[in-house]
């Protein structure tokens, strides 16, 4: 049983201002994290409307800007047919959540992962919380994170909180994310700018990294 709710179209929020502007991409310090976006989660969207169709061509971008500056790119996915014990309080609130079956814990053919990027399984809101996802940014020597995805009020704002209090810059794309209502959207980007992150475009990004690459050696 799930307790996602079908997500209305929404067009997607202007990005607010920040209090963070000091911050700036760097490639040799950045990752990009791709937030939960498998087809459970995404199946509440309307397909082919705002905001599931922005969020994904703006989420395949992302990746690609970041794959030709040889970036490191990292997924967050929850896993299938999870025992409620170990969902723990989520069940409460959302149910079983995904269900062991690829149609359910696969991701979208635009973003299925290169067998060059790491994959986080995680079990709660934020991406850090009992995964290696802090050691894997470590090894790599970031302390810069852009994150996309879902759901933007839930895992992703936690997982911006979470890397805030490690001291890793996180960088929301605000138009490479999507939530369940535009209000919920909205109300993430403000809550990251004012406090915990910078909130970017995808064009923002693009610009910062695009022609900026990082030696493979």
């Amino acid at each position: 049983m799930s307790f996602l709710p079908a997500v209305p179209s929404y067009p997607l929020p202007h990005l607010p201002a920040d209090a963070f502007p000091d911050w700036s991409l760097d490639p040799r310090r950045t990752a990009l994290l791709i937030h939960d976006m498998q087809n459970y989660y995404l199946r509440p969207f309307a397909p082919a409307a705002s905001p599931l169709a922005d969020l994904l061509a703006n989420a395949a971008a992302l990746r690609e800007t970041c794959v030709e500056a040889n970036i490191p790119v990292l997924y967050s996915v929850q896993p299938g047919g999870q025992d409620p014990d170990e969902r723990g309080l989520l069940t409460d609130r959302w149910g079983n959540g995904p269900g062991p079956d690829p149609a359910d814990t696969d991701l979208p053919p635009v973003l299925i992962p290169n067998p060059s990027d790491r994959v986080i399984i995680k079990s709660r809101y934020s991406a850090f919380h009992n995964t290696n996802l802090d050691e894997a940014l470590t090894h790599l020597d970031c302390d810069q994170l852009l994150i996309c995805g879902v759901y933007a009020h839930i895992g992703v704002l936690a997982t911006v909180l979470d890397a805030f209090m490690r001291d890793i810059q996180p960088f929301v794309i605000g138009d490479a994310i999507a939530d369940l209502s535009a209000h919920h959207h909205a109300m993430a980007l403000n809550y990251v700018a004012s406090c915990c992150g910078r909130v970017v475009s995808t064009s923002q990004v693009k610009g910062a990294l695009g022609t900026r690459t990082v030696p493979t050696s």
